[in-house]
């Protein structure tokens, strides 16, 4: 039987939140103004306190993306995700390759957007992705990939390919977003956990992946 391994991305495999990474990584290229920045900040400070849903929060995050030509805009984010994957944590690395070597299937399952995760999942090793969709200029068009929505996404990927509940041999997250998709696994992993997820599966096994010596430095 196939047997499937399940990450998220955001604070799993890589050191903090990707939209953030973006936002930043643009305004180091000066490709958005601070204004814009400060802008998306906003929606992200919003959304963090309950007043906007996370979509809005990403297409506000994602908006200055639909303003770059198609050519400038793809090259932007390959070079994005090449600094994502400069963020992987080495312990992440590590599981994702021994679960490759083990013969595992390796999903990556994240709220983060298609647009920049489409290049970022071959360079951590992942075999296959689900994440929120963007369209091709760049706009988040949803659903998001968070909470149940992970459930019915794995779930309609492994029917897709004839593959039972019991396949999802282990899963790996580290906040409350990833709580019913790590429920689904037969060994789910918590990773460097916030507090509301310890709370959830308090059961689950717990480790804490380190980031490499001068990873900030990147």
């Amino acid at each position: 039987m196939e047997r499937v391994a399940i990450f998220d991305f955001d604070g799993t495999v890589i050191r903090g939140d990707s939209v953030v990474a973006l936002l930043l990584f643009a305004r180091k290229r000066r490709i958005i103004s601070f204004q814009t920045l400060i802008r998306a900040a906003w929606a992200g400070m919003r959304y963090r306190v309950g007043l906007c849903d996370a979509l809005t929060a990403k297409r506000a995050s994602h908006a200055f993306l639909c303003s770059m030509p198609q050519k400038k805009r793809e090259a932007f984010l390959r070079d994005f995700a090449k600094t994502l994957a400069d963020r992987a944590y080495p312990d992440a690395m590590a599981q994702i390759a021994a679960h490759k070597s083990a013969g595992d299937t390796v999903l990556l399952c994240s709220a983060s957007c298609s647009c920049y995760m489409r290049y970022a999942a071959p360079l951590i090793g992942a075999d296959a992705l689900l994440c929120t969709p963007c369209a091709a200029d760049g706009r988040v068009i949803g659903p998001n990939c968070r909470g149940e929505e992970k459930v019915r996404r794995v779930t309609a990927w492994r029917t897709e390919r004839n593959l039972s509940p019991d396949c999802i041999c282990a899963a790996y997250g580290d906040s409350r977003g990833d709580a019913p998709i790590l429920r689904a696994s037969a060994a789910p992993v918590l990773v460097n956990a916030k507090r509301g997820l310890k709370r959830l599966i308090p059961d689950a096994r717990q480790v804490q992946w380190k980031e490499a010596k001068n990873a900030r430095d990147r």
